[in-house]
């Protein structure tokens, strides 16, 4: 562990080488009643949970019901952060379908002004009796649980690096002195912390082995690394939230945390009466979610992504389901919007109406665009005879169904295009269907039964049933204003005890130039990268594991060594570390410079890896220095540089072999908002080129 010496604060770098305002529905009566036909069951309290997502450019508060992006007054999506101009004002899921009787089931919710449809807390989740008849209790919850829930838990990635590099250390008290292990690791829930509802233990399931015996076996709750495979969790064994911190876990592979930063947190629709949409009776879900965001210096770093594991605990089918994501954008000023989306992408989005984004609220010229992507949707019936993903094949295994509706409506009151207020508005918004029970058309405001019937309202050029042609707000002549959107997958059947897997993201962009519509083609930009992130599960790059500094306080001087543990990605110094996501191009073309004469000029691919190249050291003014001020000499100044002795070969490869061509600059591509584009940066300012160097001694202070 790093310890400061004479109050003098030092920063460690890696070098790396690379080839609102509130408005809710309107004349919308607070406080609704409940049908007849529901029943007060559990008795669960509305979640009252509010945690900020803040580790990138952008900061977001998420709610425990079911919503998020507001705090039930305003919105909070604020991006840049500290900006004080916020994109979003609310969001939620929407679930929608039919039980074998016909009965409608619907969760969802808006702004909480005629209740709510989601409770914090898992349900019972014992499908089955010891005697293996249907479990009445499965699916149950109470007050006590859903109170237990109320809250978000938030971890931090480099918590659990730090977590596992001390349980995994041979000499702890050494390597790690001062360690204590994080709250947020001691308190996460990867097993339910109270006693089940069926008096199983700890929320066993109870299966069938091959003999046709019963048993219970272990399910977690948060996903967790079962170091001695006892299905506990508990860290003073080692156990420990689960990303993927060596690569090996993939998407498909098992249920992992992503980002940075992560909020966890679990909810459901059984917990009281359905007071939002006056669904008569409940679905069974639970809603195991995380929200997460990547702190990075490129696009990624104004993007936000959320993940929910949807688990159906009844023991009856939900059969015409859609899923849906439920967006109300407010970028800058609420009242000068346009909507649209784009159907290759899964993309809905959200522009400015006009090229200024007035008032004080407002994001002035040049507006932004925001936009929510579905990256992954429910699994597809088998043998529906759809093409659910667009990619040319029906019904192959696994299939998953994209944004499959996209619709908007008003902020108005007894119009076919206006606020839900009942089960069946709900549904038939997930279903592309108007409140008065008409399909969505294409051209004008999607409302002219004599039009073709479509799916996706303004989808501009991309909705490929209507080729060659363009529909948009802008071509509808409709007046910018407050609007809102929906965004659904479907429709599927939800099986007992069927799990689904939906990820969505929400990802942001401002031209410089060329009015509001130029933001959103940035913006469709910046999807295509989150799109590559997700497909490389998240993976974003680590860069190498800051060694392990120890300071010798000696007279007038201090002796810093560096080392880097067994444990460590750049253990020996041998880091490498592959970029999937950041593609600068495909060649490059760099000048050799000979001593002795006769440049040449190559021309060579760029490597997508990133490899171990040098330390770099910086004293810091005081605490309140960051990584990004390193390079700024009023705040820090570098004390120390190494690097590995290399050259570049004739043919342009790097070698250890000594050459005309000493590699003694560093450049890294950094993402510039304002030019939208990497930009190379100069990381070495004066490399010696002569070596790793693990010892040095600092006798100067200089600021």
């Amino acid at each position: 562990m790093k310890k400061t010496a004479k109050k003098t604060l030092y920063i460690f770098f890696a070098l790396l080488a690379f080839g609102a305002q509130a408005k809710e529905n309107v004349n919308h009566n607070v406080g609704g009643v409940a049908s007849p036909l529901q029943t007060l069951a559990y008795n669960c309290a509305v979640g009252t949970a509010q945690t900020l997502l803040d580790i990138n450019n952008v900061k977001t508060t998420i709610l425990n019901g079911g919503d998020m992006w507001w705090d039930l007054s305003n919105g909070r999506y604020e991006i840049p952060k500290g900006s004080g101009k916020h994109s979003m004002f609310a969001g939620a899921l929407w679930i929608g379908g039919y039980d074998d009787n016909g009965q409608l089931k619907v969760a969802g919710q808006t702004y909480r002004q005629s209740g709510t449809d989601y409770w914090p807390g898992p349900l019972d989740n014992v499908r089955l009796t010891s005697e293996g008849i249907n479990n009445s209790k499965y699916g149950s919850t109470d007050a006590s649980i859903c109170a237990q829930y109320d809250q978000h838990f938030v971890i931090l990635r480099s918590d659990v690096e730090e977590f596992v590099a001390w349980s995994n250390s041979d000499n702890p008290s050494v390597d790690y002195p001062d360690y204590v292990i994080p709250e947020s690791i001691l308190n996460y829930p990867g097993n339910r912390t109270t006693d089940d509802l069926s008096n199983a233990y700890l929320g066993a399931d109870l299966e069938i082995d091959s003999t046709g015996s019963y048993y219970y076996s272990l399910e977690s709750l948060a996903p967790f690394e079962d170091v001695n495979n006892d299905g506990f969790y508990d860290p003073l064994n080692g156990d420990y939230p689960q990303y993927n911190l060596n690569g090996t876990l993939g998407c498909s592979e098992g249920d992992i945390l992503f980002g940075d930063q992560t909020l966890w947190w679990v909810y459901n629709d059984n917990g009281n009466v359905h007071t939002e949409t006056q669904s008569e009776t409940s679905l069974g879900l639970e809603i195991q979610a995380q929200a997460f965001a990547f702190s990075t210096n490129d696009e990624i770093n104004n993007m936000t992504f959320y993940n929910y594991k949807m688990i159906n605990r009844s023991h009856t089918p939900l059969n015409d389901t859609y899923f849906g994501v439920w967006v109300d954008p407010d970028l800058g000023d609420y009242q000068d919007d346009y909507v649209g989306c784009d159907v290759a992408r899964g993309l809905g989005y959200c522009y400015n109406g006009d090229e200024d984004d007035g008032t004080a609220v407002g994001y002035g010229a040049n507006p932004p665009a925001i936009g929510v992507d579905f990256f992954r949707g429910p699994l597809a019936d088998e043998n529906d005879g759809i093409d659910n993903n667009g990619d040319g094949v029906i019904d192959e295994p696994g299939e998953q169904i994209i944004m499959s509706k996209f619709v908007y409506y008003n902020n108005i009151q007894g119009t076919p295009d206006g606020n839900p207020n009942i089960a069946q508005d709900f549904y038939n918004y997930l279903d592309g269907k108007w409140l008065d029970n008409t399909l969505m058309t294409y051209g004008g405001d999607g409302r002219d039964q004599n039009n073709p019937i479509c799916n996706y309202m303004f989808p501009g050029d991309t909705d490929p049933a209507f080729p060659g042609q363009t529909w948009t707000e802008q071509t509808a002549g409709n007046v910018p204003d407050d609007r809102r959107f929906l965004q659904s997958a479907g429709k599927f059947t939800l099986a007992p005890g069927a799990l689904n897997t939906i990820t969505t993201g929400v990802v942001w962009a401002r031209a410089n130039e060329g009015g509001a519509f130029a933001s959103v083609e940035l913006m469709r930009l910046a999807d295509d990268k989150a799109q590559k992130l997700f497909d490389t599960c998240f993976e974003v790059l680590d860069g190498p594991d800051a060694p392990t500094l120890t300071f010798q306080e000696l007279n007038q001087k201090v002796v810093i060594t560096l080392s880097n543990a067994v444990s460590s990605n750049n253990y020996m110094e041998q880091y490498v570390e592959a970029d999937e996501v950041n593609i600068i191009g495909s060649y490059f073309t760099d000048t050799l410079v000979s001593s002795s004469g006769g440049d040449s000029i190559v021309s060579e691919p760029y490597r997508n890896e990133y490899t171990f190249e040098g330390y770099q050291i910086f004293q810091l003014r005081d605490e309140t220095v960051t990584a990004a001020d390193a390079y700024n000499i009023d705040k820090a100044r570098l004390v120390f540089q190494c690097d590995v002795k290399n050259y570049k070969a004739a043919d342009g490869s790097i070698t250890t072999e000594e050459t005309d061509a000493p590699i003694a600059q560093l450049t890294n591509f950094e993402y510039s908002q304002e030019l939208q584009a990497s930009i190379p940066q100069n990381m070495t300012i004066e490399a010696a080129n002569e070596g790793i160097v693990h010892s040095l001694v600092l006798t100067t202070i200089y600021l």
